[in-house]
């Protein structure tokens, strides 16, 4: 007679057995384990197989194949849940957590707290731009990108810099000769001119993706000053520089961002809808004729 031994511990079961199957298995698949087995190893919490050992969340390999895993609390998700990037969060993570201050996506244990006091999630810290040199080199290529695909360019020279979020508020505050128009706590970068020096200013510990949208969107503010140093219409003003953004994303493949940005309810995302309305009716040419202008947006 052929011995039989447990699928989990791999003794010899000498005495009875126990078959037990998942409900995804085939029909002819089943897990054959000693009565010890089934009484004490640890139990997948969706099927509620015994396993081997517990897997992350406390499901078995077929459940965990299937069932997604809450990233804030570790426990299967069963309803609905949030996914942000990639990661999912259950509903109760979702509105107890503070969001991450780079991505907005609810606080984990394995995060990041910058010298200006902003918290990142890992995968914000794993992308994001902490070197002055890296952002230059990414500004330098989103402006190549600005000139090939929409034929931007600037004629006074306008550098990057990365600074925190103390730093840029103060700019904000000195830009801004006491209006002020922008929230210091939730801009993310600034476009800023002082007499003949001229800057884009952008918080260090940005993901790469997202510098790359702020660095855009300044780009073009720093194009209007030039083009049409008297464009002051809200809509036109962030919308052009909205829409530069977005086709500059474009040919990133940065489609996350792209539809973050047409879901805002704000001038900005409302600037952007009227720019690639008027795209499609006047085309890309009309749209930067429009804005140098400003009197066919009107």
């Amino acid at each position: 007679m052929a011995r039989v031994y447990c699928q989990l511990c791999g003794k010899l079961i000498a005495d009875r057995s126990r078959y037990v199957r998942h409900p995804r298995w085939p029909a002819d698949r089943s897990l054959r384990i000693c009565t010890d087995c089934y009484h004490t190893r640890p139990r997948c919490k969706a099927c509620g197989i015994p396993m081997a050992a517990s897997l992350p969340g406390g499901l078995c390999p077929t459940c965990a194949e299937s069932i997604p895993i809450c990233q804030g609390c570790g426990r299967p998700v069963q309803g609905s849940f949030l996914v942000f990037d990639g990661r999912v969060f259950c509903p109760d993570c979702s509105q107890s957590r503070p969001a991450c201050d780079g991505c907005g996506a609810p606080q984990t244990d394995e995060r990041w707290q910058l010298s200006d006091g902003r918290i990142l999630c890992v995968a914000c810290h794993m992308n994001a731009v902490y070197s002055p040199d890296e952002a230059r080199a990414l500004y330098e290529q989103m402006k190549s990108v600005a000139l090939h695909s929409l034929g931007l360019k600037l004629n006074v020279p306008t550098g990057l810099a990365l600074v925190d979020r103390n730093q840029l508020a103060e700019i904000i505050r000195q830009q801004s000769n006491g209006d002020l128009s922008l929230d210091p706590e939730k801009t993310l970068g600034i476009y800023a001119r002082r007499g003949m020096k001229r800057g884009i200013y952008v918080q260090t510990g940005l993901p790469r993706a997202l510098l790359t949208q702020i660095a855009a969107h300044e780009f073009a503010h720093a194009w209007q000053g030039e083009n049409c140093p008297l464009l002051r219409e809200p809509l036109m003003h962030e919308g052009f520089a909205e829409w530069t953004a977005y086709q500059i994303l474009d040919q990133y493949g940065y489609a996350g961002l792209q539809k973050q940005m047409l879901a805002r309810t704000d001038v900005y995302g409302q600037g952007l809808r009227w720019a690639l309305d008027l795209e499609q009716r006047v085309g890309m040419e009309g749209l930067i004729a429009a804005c140098r202008t400003a009197q066919q947006a009107a």
